[in-house]
């Protein structure tokens, strides 16, 4: 599926990790591990696409990603640290917004229903986004990933702002994307307890990614 290729990331002056190799499979989390300042999220930003490694490559089914970006855009969910919401549009419009930066389009029903799937009260998904509370505005993002029907989901830190029932739900979803042959590639500081008070996670094969590195 998705592999890192003898890459690297340079910061500035400072290179952060060098000759890294990996490869995503199927019904497999993939959590990233290292200091603060080593970069974790740079990793993710090289993996999605968005960030140039400043060696190596990535490939995407044995490919060079500028050989097939079309469709490995297709197949690939990133969630970052910044919340691709509108303050001015209520979470419906948001999720149907950023359905169709996905190339995909939901009747307005389908996505009121994902939404409440995902904890927030019919009140909640027409207000505009600028009053929602961070978690809330977390599960609106989150909500994509019920909707993407990506086969690789790499985020980071997609606990941060949930409550216990958020983190719930967001873990119910690893479980049904990872029943589906579905990869995950993240980073979280829940990882020591994240499998180990999940049952439902059990059955799932696991990787880690250790960034050896100075740090900041």
């Amino acid at each position: 599926m998705l592999s890192a290729n003898h890459i690297s990331c340079q910061r500035g002056r400072q290179i952060l990790w060098k000759d890294l190799n990996f490869q995503t499979e199927p019904s497999t989390i993939t959590f990233i591990r290292g200091a603060n300042g080593q970069g974790k999220s740079s990793l993710l930003r090289i993996l999605a696409g968005i960030s140039t490694p400043y060696a190596g490559e990535v490939l995407w089914q044995d490919q060079a990603l500028k050989k097939n970006l079309e469709e490995f855009h297709r197949s690939i969910s990133y969630f970052g640290h910044t919340m691709p919401l509108k303050g001015d549009l209520s979470a419906i419009n948001n999720l149907s917004y950023l359905m169709q930066i996905h190339g995909l389009s939901y009747h307005h029903q389908v996505i009121e229903e994902t939404l409440r799937n995902w904890g927030l009260s019919t009140k909640t998904i027409h207000l505009p986004a600028k009053f929602l509370s961070q978690g809330q505005k977390q599960r609106v993002c989150l909500a994509q990933l019920s909707l993407c029907q990506s086969l690789v989901w790499i985020l980071d830190e997609p606990f941060n702002g949930l409550d216990t029932n958020g983190s719930h739900l967001l873990i119910t979803a690893f479980a049904k994307h990872l029943e589906k042959q579905g990869s995950i590639v993240l980073t979280s500081h829940l990882h020591a307890s994240l499998r180990s008070a999940n049952s439902s996670l059990h059955d799932f094969a696991e990787n880690i990614i250790e960034l050896q590195g100075r740090d900041e």
